[in-house]
């Protein structure tokens, strides 16, 4: 029997760390404000096998630990804007748009690596791993598939007011300023200089140092209702 989720990504999020594979069917009843992995599923016939990441978050204390995500990793910027979020809740989706025009970007400095190969110092604004073509309720990656096995991912280096345009076309469905790197991954590797947030599925974390994140291909079979 199907297992029913109603909310947005951070109560599959929750509900995902209750269970084991094989994984039962989800069915997700979409009521939360992103909804990231739902209206990538309105686009899917139904039900649909999507790919899993398999998070191994590292904190500043104690031992790793191990989380499962149906729709975005970050750290930096776009944890920032989550965070800020919360703060308009009452808008739902707009949520994270309104949050964006305050959130202002800031570089610092992570180690990091793909594939297994050797970790590389980079100098972001911040980075954003998905399984999904949505962030935030808006297109961020048209590219993406939740079926293909990989992580999109966006390196984020620009200054507020070119990050602030990024949003905008984004917002409105016109990609053509894209600032930030993208790249695809099965595997990767994040340390942060300095502990801080991390953001799983919607869901912050405090005091993480670091994230190892491998793709679990076609680990779910779910659908939106």
């Amino acid at each position: 029997m199907p297992l029913i989720v109603t909310g947005g990504d951070g109560a599959l999020f929750h509900q995902l760390q209750k269970l084991r594979a094989p994984f039962p069917e989800i069915v997700i009843e979409a009521k939360g404000r992103g909804n990231a992995l739902a209206r990538d599923l309105r686009g899917l016939p139904a039900p649909a096998a999507v790919d899993l990441m398999a998070v191994e978050v590292i904190p500043e204390r104690g031992a790793p630990y191990l989380r499962l995500c149906g729709s975005s990793v970050s750290f930096g910027y776009p944890t920032l804007v989550t965070r800020l979020a919360e703060h308009f809740r009452p808008l739902r989706r707009l949520s994270y748009a309104a949050a964006s025009v305050l959130a202002w970007p800031s570089v610092q400095e992570f180690r990091i690596a793909y594939h297994g190969g050797p970790l590389e110092t980079r100098r972001l604004t911040g980075i954003l791993l998905n399984n999904t073509k949505h962030v935030g309720g808006f297109v961020g990656f048209p590219e993406a598939s939740c079926q293909d096995g990989l992580a999109d991912v966006m390196e984020m280096t620009a200054p507020y007011p070119s990050q602030m345009l990024h949003n905008v076309t984004s917002m409105l469905k016109l990609p053509v300023w894209r600032p930030s790197r993208f790249l695809q991954v099965e595997e990767a590797e994040i340390h942060a200089v300095a502990a801080q947030q991390l953001m799983l599925d919607g869901e912050l974390i405090p005091g993480v140092a670091g994230v190892r994140l491998r793709m679990l291909p076609a680990a779910l079979v779910c659908r939106t209702v």
